[in-house]
């Protein structure tokens, strides 16, 4: 990027950036969960220039969780829940990773080269942290308060590394909780009657992970939560969205009655 053009951005602009990463959504309701989707959106300010990529791999999984979008967005409206979706890419900035992993702003696509993120400067960085991070940071941290339980919404691929995943919604947590279990065990049950096979922690284990928005807002607060995962070309055909839609309706507004029923709603 050019260094010059970054240091130029003035307060009202670098302000108007961070009001452009993330939204909000129904955040009067009731429901004991906060939904947190961090990959939903695949923009990259307009001062970073798409960081030097072609417009189609923004499109893709590396830059987006593809369906995620629109997946929190129905599940906010039908559970009443309150919803907090970041709008720009992880290839920008990814909230979820600590800021010293190597994704946290990757510098490429599988083997192709994200010019933009091969050596930015530390005003770079700081700059991205201000639009990208911080304003997800206080979002989220404000969302949660007084919330029963947090469910970080993503996708995956259905191949990783040449190999089938054999997992349609996974269930991925680090500390056990009725919550999760409660989860696990209804999911579970009604996914299995839907055609779904749910996975435990699969495809990928939290417990050999770091997650970060789930480690600072939900553990490290005392608060139950998960990653909820769903293969993402299960989101991308109407069909299956709907049924993976109303299957996690069911199971989630299941999971609230039998927990918080003074917060939960019948679906």
């Amino acid at each position: 990027m050019d260094a010059a053009s970054l240091a130029g951005l003035d307060d009202a602009a670098i302000a108007a950036l961070a009001a452009a990463s993330v939204e909000l959504l129904g955040m009067e309701a009731e429901s004991p969960y906060l939904l947190i989707a961090e990959h939903a959106g695949n923009r990259i300010p307009q001062p970073w220039r798409d960081l030097g990529l072609a417009l189609p791999y923004l499109g893709t999984h590396f830059a987006v969780d593809i369906g995620v979008d629109a997946l929190t967005r129905r599940l906010s409206r039908t559970l009443r829940a309150p919803a907090v979706v970041a709008h720009y890419s992880r290839l920008f900035l990814d909230y979820n990773r600590p800021s010293t992993e190597w994704d946290f702003m990757r510098p490429d696509l599988g083997g192709i080269p994200v010019p933009g993120n091969l050596a930015p400067d530390a005003v770079d960085v700081e700059l991205r942290r201000r639009v990208g991070w911080a304003p997800l940071e206080q979002a989220i941290a404000e969302a949660a308060a007084g919330r029963r339980a947090l469910i970080s919404v993503h996708s995956f691929t259905p191949v990783m590394g040449g190999v089938r995943r054999d997992v349609d919604i996974g269930i991925l947590w680090r500390e056990q909780s009725p919550f999760v279990t409660s989860v696990l065990k209804t999911l579970g049950a009604m996914g299995a009657r839907a055609g779904f096979r749910i996975g435990d922690n699969e495809p990928y284990d939290w417990r050999q992970a770091i997650g970060y928005t789930l480690n600072r807002h939900g553990l490290e607060q005392g608060r139950p939560c998960l990653y909820l995962e769903v293969r993402n070309d299960l989101l991308s055909d109407p069909e299956t969205f709907e049924r993976v839609s109303t299957t996690l309706e069911a199971a989630f507004a299941t999971v609230a009655m039998s927990l918080w029923p003074k917060q939960a709603i019948a679906v």
